[in-house]
């Protein structure tokens, strides 16, 4: 039986329910350490011995416990990002378009349409950005810059969208 769950079923008026109160420290400190080792909350709960429905009422119930879990999820999500900025670092398009669209440098502008922010850069054509690159003097892959045929029989702009 799980620690936290629920106890002895006398008669279906009579169930008695571990108090989210009786979560111990150690159980807390434990099921942090396991969310910031990558594991899910129902694997924290399974190694821990723990209801996972216990948890949950413990977060809804411990204002203290529930900002502790969300600083976990806050360090979880920076790795993230500090993975996704590495990658873009080492020359992958993929993460360097991801890493700009969410943290755009200050000096773009940025426009604003029907309440959602949108960049410059979303509202230019494919062929506009190609032309930016250039002038930036950016390296554009090969296939890219095919001129208005590609490989595959796609314009350079069907490529890229």
């Amino acid at each position: 039986m799980f620690r936290g769950a629920r106890r002895g079923r006398q008669s279906e008026r009579e169930v008695e329910l571990i108090s989210v109160t009786e979560l111990s420290v150690e159980d807390r400190r434990a099921y942090l350490e396991l969310l910031l080792r990558g594991a899910s909350p129902a694997v924290a709960c399974q190694q821990l011995q723990l209801d996972l429905f216990t948890i949950v009422e413990a977060v809804a119930e411990d204002d203290d416990f529930r900002m502790e879990v969300d600083a976990v999820y806050d360090a979880l999500s920076q790795n993230v990002a500090a993975r996704l900025y590495q990658e873009a670092m080492k020359g992958s398009v993929t993460a360097m378009t991801q890493w700009l669209k969410h943290r755009p440098p200050p000096e773009w502008s940025s426009t604003v349409v029907e309440g959602l922010s949108v960049s410059s850069w979303d509202l230019m054509s494919d062929e506009e950005l190609l032309a930016h690159a250039r002038l930036e003097k950016i390296e554009i892959p090969v296939e890219l810059e095919g001129g208005d045929d590609t490989p595959g029989g796609e314009s350079a702009s069907e490529s890229i969208s």
